[in-house]
């Protein structure tokens, strides 16, 4: 075969190639960071939080999040991301909440609205992923024992693909506190039990415009007072 012939066949390969690869590469360097599986009891009010872990994974539209149950079992979509993002920088957050999440926990505007919580019987012990439906780029299982299902992704944020054990909690939901990665923002996986913590009280999250806040502070902790303890007066026993 002629050079020239041999230059334009491989070029030809070079671009089929190009087309079929998922959009992924474009969102799949990004952290799960935080997670609130509900606000003050309020199992319907939940947010994500994820981070870039690169520069330019702000092409997110078909990008999935997917929750599990305690075997790994059941998925159940949150949502599939109808959109991009505008800030590409590294270590950018992007908000993701459900509409009751907005409505009583006091954060900044989600840059995207959840379409599905995740079920109430998965706050115990679940797995929450990120990625495509057949592509897992990063997962937060939670329960610890109690989690019996597998927690594998791909290599791209860590490095064996595999994100077990699990963090060894709950999935918070009765308070104002979420789970957290405690990387830097350019970190990989080690594993969620090594990876997560709880946040401080009340956790701070941060759309993708930067905008940032604390939440409302669940005064008893138990869904059925938020606010302030300034709110009381100091003669109430």
């Amino acid at each position: 075969m002629e050079p020239s012939r041999r230059f334009v066949l491989v070029l030809a390969v070079l671009v089929a190639l190009a087309a079929a690869a998922p959009a992924g590469a474009s969102f799949h360097f990004m952290q799960i960071e935080q997670v609130q599986g509900g606000f003050c009891g309020m199992s319907s009010a939940q947010a994500i939080q994820t981070r870039m872990r690169a520069a330019g994974q702000s092409l997110t539209s078909g990008s999935v999040f997917i929750a599990r149950d305690a075997t790994g079992n059941n998925p159940v979509t949150l949502l599939t991301v109808p959109g991009d993002v505008a800030n590409a920088a590294a270590g950018t957050r992007i908000l993701f909440a459900t509409p009751d999440w907005v409505a009583a926990a006091g954060g900044p505007a989600p840059d995207f609205i959840l379409t599905n919580p995740i079920p109430v019987s998965y706050l115990d012990a679940g797995k929450l992923t990120f990625g495509f439906s057949s592509t897992v780029y990063w997962s937060l299982a939670w329960g610890g024992a109690s989690y019996t299902g597998t927690n594998a992704g791909a290599i791209d944020n860590d490095a064996d693909g595999n994100f077990n054990p699990p963090f060894p909690g709950v999935l918070p939901h009765f308070g104002d506190d979420a789970v957290r990665f405690t990387g830097t923002a350019g970190a990989m996986s080690t594993n969620n039990a090594a990876d997560y913590a709880l946040s401080t009280s009340p956790p701070t999250f941060t759309n993708n415009a930067g905008s940032s806040s604390a939440l409302n502070v669940c005064v008893f902790n138990d869904g059925f007072e938020s606010g302030d303890f300034s709110a009381w007066s100091s003669t109430v026993p």
